[in-house]
């Protein structure tokens, strides 16, 4: 039997029977080892200190003789977003754990994040995982799943099928242990120890990235909802009014390992909690507030692509939350909510005016990875851009006509992030990827990338031709952005169009129009079919993603009526790939 440090626990006769009676839960890593009461002094325990011993500290949370040369060595990683490797001293390893987590280091961490590189990425995740099982099964798990997606590129294969039969019996032993871990030390509701807590929430997001790569989507979201739970109560004064709403600052004292510890669990959980909001067009109970330490009015120039993605996710998260207000308060507070409205387009043009000035930062390199990226941050401006001057009329899909240059400019910047990654697949081709511009398979990444925008743009943009480039350009890579599946997002925005579309273009000849190379912007001539109007047009699409391969895929949207709305649920099945069903329902 293995004890939460990856030791070996030998049952034995009489004293050694009564010795092993005694847990230690907390204290320094040399007390836990010795099984001995820690007085847990800061920064080395006086225990280990009287007795001559080296207090190898409390793990992330510092500490210990070496606490000094250890932050120094994090700051390091951290100022340079290198993947830190360290030795995992006190874990019993066998060949397949120390293969896995080889992986991990070198191409799930690497790989997995996508554009945005995180301190929870290449730093918290492997100074945790050196003392807390939990977090050492979990990475071991992530890396088991990551490593399938690869083998699953090569399925035709008889070795990749069982490969991958033993890389699931592998995943799944290493699941439960980490989930074994976390219920046999669960987290201490006391503030004023908050280690616990910190590695259930490290655990949780781990969860969520692997369940995700699963393409377990709703098992994920119950992970995330768990762990928003969790971090509501970690940061929300008790005298909060409203606990559905987490209001999250940046650390009080920054300075700290601690502080440096939330803020990054912090950032990762926004990251996957806007994933959600962003599929969903709306914020989720319990509600993530960002609140930023350094507007968008003081940054001239962003100095990384990180610092300009940061206040990107907050802007959009406004925007999503100022449509919502507009559709509750109707007439109410309109004169406020008309000034948050124009303060977000400010903020929006002041980003862009730093995003332009700043390019040569951004792709100091000059790869076409930093390009990739730059390109992507465009277009999510120009998502913003439409989402921030739309807001005002939530419930009228027509006004998203006003917007055909902005939904054009994110088909030209995703064009030009296709035409990227097309050429640099085709000197190193993988198994299952495809060249040129067919159907072509990716690796997963945890970050969203480029899918968003294009789903975005496929629902509400109602001229043909670009809502069809969107679609086409969407089926056209196999992909995996986090909670967003191109093979989803595809599906539905296919569905929408042709719902809306329905008998509008009978009379027209669309085989011309349809015909067009997908790398090619669109011109006005392109534009001159007429868009569908508003009574054919459905509103609110909500998307309730499977859970699993042989899970249902579910979609639901409003369509107006003379009097009331006619509410629509519809299925897709994932396994037969087709939609097998509806419901209708009246509301007045």
């Amino acid at each position: 039997m293995m004890d939460r440090h990856g030791q070996s626990d030998h049952l034995g006769t009489g004293s050694n029977r009564r010795r092993r009676q005694t847990r230690v839960k907390s204290g320094c890593r040399t007390c836990k080892i010795r099984k001995v009461k820690c007085d847990e002094a800061r920064p080395a325990c006086h225990r280990c200190v009287s007795t001559g011993r080296v207090c190898d500290g409390y793990g992330i949370w510092g500490g210990g003789d070496s606490y000094g040369s250890r932050q120094r060595c994090l700051a390091r990683a951290s100022q340079h977003g290198g993947v830190m490797v360290l030795s995992l001293a006190g874990h019993s390893r066998t060949t397949d754990e120390a293969q896995h987590f080889e992986w991990f280091q070198l191409r799930t961490v690497t790989k997995m994040p996508g554009f945005f590189a995180l301190p929870f990425w290449n730093t918290l995740l492997f100074q945790t995982c050196q003392t807390e099982p939990a977090i050492w099964h979990a990475i071991i798990t992530l890396s088991a799943v990551h490593r399938q997606e690869f083998l699953h590129l090569d399925i035709q294969h008889d070795c990749a099928r069982n490969a991958i039969d033993d890389q699931e019996q592998f995943m799944l032993r290493h699941y439960t242990k980490a989930i074994g871990h976390l219920r046999s030390h669960p987290p201490d509701k006391n503030k004023n120890n908050r280690s616990s807590i910190h590695i259930a929430l490290i655990a949780c997001v781990v969860f969520v990235c692997l369940e995700y790569l699963r393409g377990r989507f709703r098992t994920a979201e119950t992970h995330l909802q768990n762990g928003l739970k969790i971090l509501s109560e970690l940061r929300n004064p008790s005298s909060a009014r409203d606990k559905r709403i987490i209001r999250l600052q940046p650390s009080p004292s920054p300075s700290s390992s601690q502080g440096d510890v939330e803020d990054w669990i912090v950032e990762a959980f926004s990251k996957l909690y806007f994933q959600v909001v962003l599929l969903r067009q709306r914020h989720q109970d319990p509600c993530i507030v960002l609140e930023d330490s350094v507007t968008v009015t003081q940054i001239p120039r962003f100095r990384s692509l990180d610092e300009a993605w940061t206040p990107m996710e907050r802007l959009l998260s406004k925007a999503l939350d100022l449509t919502e207000q507009f559709r509750q308060d109707q007439d109410q507070n309109l004169s406020t909510l008309d000034s948050s409205q124009r303060l977000l387009q400010t903020e929006l043009a002041q980003w862009f005016a730093a995003y332009e000035a700043s390019k040569q930062e951004l792709c100091r390199n000059h790869n076409e990875d930093e390009e990739a990226a730059y390109q992507m941050l465009g277009a999510y401006h120009a998502m913003g851009t439409i989402m921030a001057q739309a807001c005002r009329w939530p419930d009228d899909e027509s006004v998203f006509d006003l917007y055909t240059d902005q939904f054009i400019a994110i088909i030209d910047r995703v064009i030009l992030i296709s035409k990227m990654r097309v050429a640099r697949s085709k000197p190193q081709a993988l198994p299952g990827h495809g060249h040129g511009h067919g159907h072509e398979n990716r690796p997963p990444i945890i970050h969203i990338g480029w899918t968003p925008p294009l789903y975005y743009t496929a629902l509400k943009c109602r001229v043909h031709r670009i809502r069809l480039q969107a679609i086409r350009l969407l089926e056209s890579s196999s992909r995996r952005e986090g909670i967003w599946d191109t093979s989803i997002t595809a599906c539905v925005a296919r569905k929408v169009m042709r719902t809306e579309e329905r008998d509008f273009y009978r009379d027209v000849d669309t085989d011309t129009a349809d015909h067009f190379d997908l790398t090619s912007s669109p011109t006005r001539g392109d534009l001159s079919l007429p868009t569908v109007p508003a009574g054919y047009r459905i509103h609110d699409v909500a998307v309730v993603p499977p859970d699993g391969q042989m899970d249902n895929l579910t979609m639901s949207y409003r369509q107006e009526m003379i009097a009331g709305w006619e509410v629509w649920t519809k299925r897709y099945d994932m396994a037969s790939r087709c939609w097998v069903g509806g419901l209708r329902r009246v509301e007045s």
